[in-house]
C-alpha cells in the first residue's frame, strides 16, 4: 500500500493545534486509501468539546515512525471513536496524554465548535457526546435510524468513565489490530493528569436499521467489538486500560507502569466526588449475567502481561472495591502468564464457564486498603469449569485479616480446578481459624498451599467431589532434633489414612506430634475418602 507522511496535513510542530489535520488525514486514508504514517510531533486539542473527536472509519492504517507523536488532551469524552468499522490496523502509535478529569463531574455543559453550551448534570459532555455526536455520526455514516416515535432512542449510553477513553470503540467494530503502542503521560504528570481510560469496548447498535426504545438489547440488533488484536502495548500513568465486552480477542505482551485512581492534585477526593468515576484496573471486561449470550465476552485470551506499578495515590474509600489489576468473567476463555504487584490486589472472578488461569504470580498489600478487601474475589453468580493452574499469590503486609483467597458460595458452583496454587503470608489475624476459602459445590478439585511466615507454617486444603480436608504443620521447615505438629480436619468424610513418611488409618480429624532426626524435606500425605470421592494432599516438612 502506498504510504503518505502526515506532514501533509499538520504542522508538525508538535505544539499547535492540529485537529482539523489530522481529522482530514485519517478520512483522506480510510477505505485502504494509503498507510497514513505519523513521523512528526502532532498536537490534537479535543478538550470537552463533542466536534473534536476523530472518527477512524473502515480500512484505515496509521503508523508512526521517528518522531512520530500524538499529544492529545481530552477529558470526558473520546480523542478517537471506532464506530461499526472493520479492517483497521495501527501500528507503533506513540500517545501521550496531557489533560487531567475534573475530580467533580458536574463541569456545568459541553463545547460544541468552540460555543460553550451551559448544561447542569454529572454526565456532561459525555452525554452530549452520546447523543449530540456518536448518533448523528451513526445516522449519517451507519444508516441506523433512530425512530423516536415510540420514546427517546440514541445511541447506546456508555457512562463517563467511558467516554473519557483514548479510544471509544463501539457496536459492530471488527478486525482491528493495535500493535506496538505506547501510551504515556509527561514524566512529570501526578496522579491528577493520567490517562482516564485507553480502551472502551462497549456495545452498541448494528448498521443498516431503524431502532426505537423499545428494540432490544440483543444481537439481532446490537454487537460488540470482535475479532480484536492488541500487542506488545505499554502504558505508563494510566487509570483503567481496558474496559468492557468483546468476543475473538486478544490481548497479548502488555506492559502497565505507573497506574492510579482519579484525584486531585493533593491526592485527596480519591475517585471523584461521590465516585463519580468507576474504580480502575488494568482489564476489566465485564461478564452481563442476563441477557442475550451472543453479547458476552467469550473466546478471549490474555497472554504474557506486565503489572508492576508503581501505584501513584491513595486508595479510594472501601464502598467502591479495590482497583483490582484484573477483572474478567466470559465465555471459554484464557490468561496464561500474568503479573501483577499491585498492592490493591489481583483479581475479581465475574461470571464464567469456561475460564483457564495459568501461570500466575501476583503480589498485593492487604494494609494498603487497611484490611478491607481480599486479592482475589469471587463476586459474581455463577462459576461453571474453571480452571486455576500454577499460580503464586503473596500478601507484603505485616499481617493478613481477610482470606487472601476469598469465598466462592454461590449456588451455581462446578468444576472449579485450583491445582499448584501457592500463597504466602506473614501473619494470620482474621477471625476465621484458616485462611482458607470456601468454595461452594460438590464437582470440583481443589488444591491449596499456604505458607504462614511468622508460625513458619503450612497448610495443604484439598477438596475433590464432595468431601475435604485441611493438613496443617506448624513449623514446616525445623532443624535436625525439632518437632512438628501435624493438625488434620476433615469434611464429608468416612475414612482417612496416611502415607508417605507416616502410615496408618487415622481419625477425620487429629493431631500428631512429629520428631524428626535426620536432614532431608518429607513428605506426609494424608488421604480422606467418601462414598463417592477421595481426597488426598501431600504436606512437605523440610528438616535442614
Amino acid at each position: 500500500m502506498v504510504k503518505k507522511s502526515i506532514s501533509g496535513w499538520v504542522s508538525c510542530t508538535g505544539t499547535s493545534d492540529d485537529n482539523e489535520g489530522v481529522t482530514k488525514a485519517i478520512a483522506a486514508a480510510s477505505h485502504s486509501a494509503f498507510t497514513l504514517v505519523v513521523d512528526c510531533p502532532v498536537f490534537i486539542h479535543i478538550g470537552t468539546d463533542i466536534e473534536r473527536t476523530i472518527f477512524i472509519d473502515d480500512g484505515t492504517t496509521v503508523e508512526f515512525t521517528g518522531a512520530g507523536k500524538f499529544t492529545v488532551d481530552n477529558v470526558m469524552l473520546p480523542a478517537f471513536a471506532i464506530a461499526n468499522s472493520n479492517d483497521i490496523t495501527l501500528t507503533d502509535w506513540n500517545l501521550e496524554y496531557d489533560a487531567g478529569l475534573p475530580v467533580n463531574a458536574n463541569v456545568g455543559g459541553y463545547y460544541q465548535n468552540g460555543a460553550f453550551e451551559k448544561q447542569t448534570g454529572a454526565t456532561q459532555p459525555a452525554g452530549a457526546f452520546n447523543d449530540l455526536r456518536i448518533t448523528p455520526w451513526l445516522t449519517a455514516n451507519r444508516a441506523i435510524t433512530f425512530d423516536r416515535n415510540q420514546g427517546n432512542v440514541s445511541s447506546i449510553w456508555a457512562d463517563p468513565t467511558n467516554t473519557s477513553a483514548l479510544f471509544f470503540i463501539i457496536g459492530d467494530t471488527f478486525n482491528v489490530t493495535v500493535t506496538g503502542m505506547r501510551v504515556s503521560v509527561p514524566a512529570t504528570a501526578g496522579g491528577d493528569k493520567f490517562v482516564p481510560m485507553v480502551f472502551s469496548l462497549t456495545k452498541n447498535y448494528k448498521s443498516n436499521q431503524t431502532v426505537s426504545g423499545k428494540t432490544p438489547i440483543t444481537s439481532q440488533y446490537v454487537a460488540i467489538p470482535h475479532n480484536l488484536t492488541f500487542s506488545n502495548i505499554t502504558f505508563d500513568g494510566t487509570y483503567m486500560g481496558w474496559q468492557g465486552n468483546a468476543s475473538d480477542a486478544v490481548f497479548e505482551n502488555i506492559q502497565s507502569h505507573r497506574y492510579g485512581d482519579l484525584q486531585d492534585a493533593n491526592g485527596e477526593n480519591v475517585g471523584g466526588v461521590d465516585n463519580w468515576f468507576a474504580p480502575p484496573h488494568l482489564f476489566y471486561l465485564n461478564y452481563i449475567d442476563n441477557g442475550d449470550p451472543a453479547l458476552f465476552n467469550r473466546n478471549i485470551q490474555i497472554k504474557n502481561v506486565v503489572d508492576d506499578g508503581p501505584r501513584i495515590g491513595k486508595a479510594r474509600d472501601f464502598t467502591s472495591g479495590a482497583a483490582l489489576s484484573l477483572k474478567l468473567g466470559c465465555f471459554s476463555c484464557s490468561v496464561d502468564n500474568y503479573t501483577s504487584t499491585r498492592p490493591d490486589g489481583f483479581m475479581d472472578v465475574l461470571s464464567s464457564n469456561g475460564l483457564t488461569m495459568s501461570n500466575i504470580t501476583a503480589t498485593y498489600d492487604s494494609a494498603f486498603e487497611e484490611y478491607h478487601w481480599p486479592a482475589w474475589r469471587f463476586p459474581s453468580n455463577y462459576y461453571i469449569n474453571v480452571t486455576f493452574q500454577n499460580v503464586v499469590l503473596n500478601d507484603t503486609s505485616a499481617y493478613t485479616v481477610i482470606q487472601p483467597i476469598y469465598n466462592a458460595t454461590q449456588t451455581t458452583v462446578d468444576d472449579i480446578v485450583f491445582a499448584n496454587v501457592q500463597v504466602g503470608i506473614n501473619k494470620w489475624s482474621g477471625i476465621e481459624k484458616l485462611p482458607l476459602p470456601y468454595i461452594a459445590g460438590t464437582t470440583n478439585n481443589i488444591s491449596l498451599n499456604y505458607k504462614i511466615a511468622d508460625t513458619s507454617s503450612r497448610i495443604m486444603a484439598a477438596q475433590k467431589g464432595t468431601g475435604s480436608l485441611t493438613l496443617v504443620a506448624t513449623p514446616s521447615t525445623l532443624s535436625v532434633g525439632g518437632s512438628t505438629v501435624l493438625t488434620w480436619t476433615s469434611k464429608d468424610i468416612t475414612s482417612c489414612s496416611t502415607s508417605g513418611t507416616w502410615s496408618g488409618a487415622v481419625a477425620a480429624s487429629g493431631s500428631r506430634t512429629i520428631t524428626m532426626h535426620t536432614a532431608g524435606t518429607y513428605e506426609f500425605t494424608l488421604t480422606c475418602k467418601n462414598a463417592t470421592s477421595s481426597s488426598s494432599t501431600s504436606m512437605p516438612v523440610v528438616v535442614n
